[in-house]
């Protein structure tokens, strides 16, 4: 496969970091009680981060 190719699956050629990941699969609309999410947080140890993110993305109420 070329160059040309890889680029055209849409994927990045650079690796991410776990955390990084996470972060992308939240933002692009992941819920964060998903099953999937949860073992992902759990396997790379991403409790923090996760938390982090539900709190920073709360809407504020009156």
């Amino acid at each position: 496969m070329s160059d040309q190719n890889d680029s055209e699956l849409g994927r990045s050629k650079s690796s991410v970091s776990p955390r990084e990941h996470l972060i992308h699969l939240l933002t692009i609309g992941w819920d964060p009680k998903s099953p999937l999410i949860r073992k992902y947080v759990a396997l790379n140890d991403l409790g923090r981060v996760l938390s982090d993110w539900v709190e920073k993305t709360k809407p504020i109420t009156k």
